[in-house]
């Protein structure tokens, strides 16, 4: 899944917890590889699986892309889009 998305795409977290609830609406910033080191409040965290950088309004977290759920596409309602059909 994580070949879907790209920087700067809009997606849903779909886990959480008290700082970072769930079905927050992110941006992902740039995708980290097993290896690398991510530094989140001073701390330097070494990774071990692939994730992707995320902000929201208040702040930043990385999610692997299995508990994201991408935003894009056509949302517009089927009444509306008939509507403009005629």
């Amino acid at each position: 899944m994580c070949q879907n998305f790209k920087p700067g795409d809009l997606a849903l977290t779909l886990v959480g917890n008290d700082r970072y609830p769930s079905m927050t609406q992110v941006e992902l910033v740039e995708m980290l590889q097993p290896g690398d080191v991510w530094l989140h409040r001073g701390l330097e965290i070494p990774l071990v699986k692939v994730v992707w950088v995320c902000r929201s309004r208040y702040w930043e977290m990385i999610y692997q892309p299995k508990d994201l759920m991408p935003l894009h596409g056509d949302f517009t309602h089927e009444q509306q889009k008939a509507k403009e059909a005629v």
